[in-house]
């Protein structure tokens, strides 16, 4: 199984949504109002904010605060999601420093477990198989998800690979591989570390 940084190990879920948004940064490093421009060029930065909202409504606020605010969070994340098509679940283990490219066609099942540092493609499905619903894939930390892929059942995506564009995996991909093709095929070592530009590098 991949060594997955678990989303917990950062507290809180403003913690890990500060993560995410330093993800962005670096994208447009030296830039005044980085941040601001991130949000404009990026819709799916709106998704990443109602995944960690649901997550600190589910993991950290008080009886009452839920009770006020899941109902309005529920319809929000409903509206938002058929608008821009990302479908993540606050139930999804997901590690801090989530950066979505593009949105559209994205979904994320509330089995997936995913590491720290990931990137999600548009068009893109984590999901379960089958009548085995009960377990998701594992992605681990620093993976790089290529447009169109589907990870399913009980895959295992070792911290460091890439899926490549259109691609199916349902089987184990090691560390630092890069899997193409229906179905996925290993056709290299090289990982995603120049896919992935992180906010220490």
């Amino acid at each position: 199984m991949p060594k997955v940084k678990d989303d917990n190990s950062i507290s809180t879920a403003r913690a890990r949504w500060r993560a995410d948004m330093a993800r962005y940064d670096v994208y447009l490093e030296g830039k005044r109002f980085r941040r601001l421009r991130a949000v404009f060029h990026n819709e799916a930065i709106i998704s990443i904010a109602l995944f960690r909202y649901g997550q600190y409504l589910k993991q950290e606020a008080s009886r009452l605060i839920y009770l006020i605010f899941i109902v309005p969070y529920s319809i929000i994340a409903k509206i938002t999601a058929l608008f821009l098509g990302v479908h993540i679940y606050p139930a999804a283990r997901i590690g801090p420093g989530l950066y979505i490219a593009h949105s559209g066609g994205i979904w994320i099942s509330p089995k997936v477990t995913v590491g720290a540092n990931c990137n999600i493609s548009q068009g893109v499905t984590i999901g379960v198989a089958g009548g085995d619903r009960d377990v998701g894939p594992v992605l681990g930390d620093r993976v790089w998800v290529g447009p169109n892929a589907v990870i399913t059942g009980r895959a295992r995506v070792g911290s460091g690979a890439v899926v490549g564009a259109n691609s199916l995996v349902a089987t184990t991909i090691p560390e630092n591989a890069v899997a193409v093709g229906v179905p996925a095929k290993i056709i290299s070592y090289a990982g995603s570390g120049k896919l992935i530009k992180l906010p220490e590098e």
